[in-house]
């Protein structure tokens, strides 16, 4: 899904692509996306560590352990087509980056905020019901009729433990902060910011918050 926003006091724009991880559709279709554009800067919301863990797996690629909560989730999203780790809209930004002069940029927490924001609002209760509630999560009605839908929905079932709740709101903080310090001091006319979709309506409100009104949806594009 592309989106536009647009700053008419400055008359800045905010180009965002909107994915749902792991699908390896909306990979294909970011790649699309990327060479009809060809950005100078992207922002992807994952760490600057992730970037160039991803540069490192695309030049040797290693076997991923994943979670048990990535394997169900895997599984539900398959309903939706093909789905691949790791994810193709992190992988389709390096491999346009490899292939080009396009800055790539991390506006996740980095691993020392994100260690510190973890032990502050993840406690062992937090830990016992996750561990507990992984067949419901499995079993779960999401009540999706399209990935977009199932991937608002999975993100707000994670969220249904109070510190991980807390944790997610962080984690949309930091991408609202950086996103709009990038809008403010750091624009470059041809970007794009890539965007987890569970990310998106946060980041919506926080661009809508400062000013970027009017923006252009196309979930075909």
């Amino acid at each position: 899904m592309y989106a536009e926003f647009r700053r008419n006091e400055d008359g800045r724009n905010i180009r965002v692509y909107s994915g749902v991880k792991g699908l390896v559709s909306h990979g294909a279709d970011l790649s699309r996306q990327l060479s009809s554009m060809n950005p100078e800067v992207i922002l992807v919301t994952i760490s600057q560590a992730e970037v160039e863990g991803l540069r490192a797996f695309l030049k040797d690629p290693f076997e991923m352990n994943l979670s048990d909560y990535e394997i169900i989730y895997g599984i539900r999203l398959r309903r939706y087509g093909e789905v691949m780790t790791p994810p193709p809209i992190y992988i389709e930004v390096m491999k346009y980056s490899e292939s080009s002069t396009c800055q790539v940029i991390g506006i996740d927490m980095d691993d020392e905020s994100f260690n510190r924001a973890y032990t502050e609002n993840i406690g062992s209760l937090d830990l016992l019901r996750d561990s507990l509630r992984k067949k419901r999560v499995l079993n779960a009605d999401y009540h999706d009729t399209n990935e977009y839908e199932f991937a608002e929905a999975w993100a707000e079932k994670q969220k249904s433990i109070r510190g991980r709740r807390r944790l997610e709101e962080a984690r949309q903080s930091n991408i609202n902060a950086r996103v709009i310090d990038f809008a403010e001091h750091r624009y470059v006319e041809n970007h794009i910011i890539v965007c987890d979709h569970e990310f998106f309506s946060g980041l919506k409100a926080s661009l809508s918050e400062h000013g970027f009104v009017g923006y252009v949806e196309d979930r075909d594009r």
